[in-house]
């Protein structure tokens, strides 16, 4: 299957993933509440990996 425009599907995917780095973000200030701090570093390194991703994508969008 081709897109039909790749660019759009990129400005999507970045839009997810800005809401799946803030999603992460929140659970980890949840869980460091809660004194789960390996559910906290996951979810920290989860939002690191999602910045990156940001990144990548964003030159692609250039």
């Amino acid at each position: 299957m081709k897109t039909k425009n790749p660019k759009k599907v990129m400005r999507i995917l970045t839009i997810l993933c800005i809401f799946i780095g803030l999603a992460a973000v929140a659970v980890g200030v949840v869980a460091t509440y809660m004194e789960e701090y390996i559910i906290a570093v996951a979810m920290l390194l989860v939002a690191v990996w999602q910045i990156f991703n940001f990144r990548q994508w964003k030159k692609t969008l250039k």
